[in-house]
This record gives C-alpha cells, structure tokens and sequence, in this order.
C-alpha cells in the first residue's frame, strides 16, 4: 500500500500553476484547516499555516519489485490509513506567482487493507495494522519548474502480533524546457 502524493498538493500543484496571475497583499498566517486556502482556491499573493490532528488516505497497490521485500497485500491491496497525532501545513504564493508548500504528520495510524480501491471490501485474510506513522511532503512551483518530494514511515502490528514497516520515499520534477511534459520521477519503497 502506498501513498503517491495526497489529494492537497494534487490541487495545490495545479492551483499554483494556474496562480501565476494577479497578485495582492499576503493574508494573515494561522488558518484553521477547513479555511486554510492559500494556494488551494486562492491564487494571489498569501502565506497560511494550519494545524491539524487527524488524517486519512486511501492507499494504492504497490508496484511490484523484487527490491521491495513488500508482503503480497502491500503490492495487491489498496488501504485505508485513519491516524491522529500532530500535523502542520504550510503553504505560501508570492508576487511573481510562485508557490511552496510542506505538511508534516506524526502520530497513531491505522491501516486496513481492502481488496478494491472503493474500500469496500477487507482483505479477510490481513488484519488492520495499528502503530506509528511519520509522513512529509512538499513541493515548489513557478511558471517554468515543478518539484514534490514526499517521505511516508509507518511500523505497526496487528491484533495477532505481526509487524509491518513500510518506508517509501518518492520524488517527480519538470523543467523549463517542458514544464508540463512527463516528470522526471523516482520512488524507493522498502518493507521490512
């Protein structure tokens, strides 16, 4: 199961690319996160952070590799990850346009796998994992340059005592030469 990169900086991404307009004066930083909107739907001129203390994602299947050392239901099963603990957001958009943003999250997860990625249907043959999840992700956009990076860390057990540790590490850029054009990506992923 792994997280590719989160809906947000998804939509962030494109919104920033699309920013690239009309500029105006820098909003105020703290934003609850229902209101943190900074890059998201506003595209001028802003610099917000939010706080938060839960979190969820939906997990893809893993691409197989050899390398991985990843249990079948990490390459077959998509997942639902449900945690708590400390998160912070930040994102801000300046004059010219340009954007940066970076969330961090730390706490208690737990991921369940299901067998279809509408989440429908657990595996009945994994019991849900529960443990420590690290997460970090970011990213910078201008007219020309896209860069995200992200880092996903998550140990747990299940009910019987089983152990899980996934650590994925990814990363995808364009260029000036073609800003929109196929991104230049690696992604390292490791169970153990």
């Amino acid at each position: 199961m792994h997280r590719f990169v989160t809906s947000h900086s998804v939509v962030l991404a494109v919104s920033v690319f699309a920013a690239s307009a009309a500029c105006s004066v820098a909003l105020a930083a703290p934003a609850p996160p229902p209101d943190f909107t900074c890059g998201v739907t506003v595209f001028t001129q802003c610099n917000q952070t939010a706080h938060f203390s839960s979190m969820s994602e939906e997990l893809t299947p893993l691409a197989p590799t050899s390398e991985s050392g990843c249990p079948a239901f990490v390459l077959n099963d998509y997942g639902d990850l449900e945690a708590s603990g400390n998160g912070i957001e930040h994102s801000i958009v300046n004059k010219a346009g340009d954007g940066w943003f970076t969330s961090t999250f730390t706490g208690t997860a737990t991921i369940t796998p299901y067998l279809d990625a509408g989440l429908t249907t657990a595996d009945p043959s994994v019991l849900p994992f529960t443990g420590h999840l690290t997460e970090w992700f970011g990213g910078s956009f201008n007219r020309s340059n896209m860069v995200d990076h992200g880092t996903f860390h998550f140990h747990g057990t299940d009910a019987n005592g089983n152990s899980l540790d996934i650590t994925d590490i990814s990363h995808f850029n364009t260029n000036a030469a073609n800003p929109f054009g196929p991104p230049n990506s690696f992604e390292i992923t490791h169970c153990g």
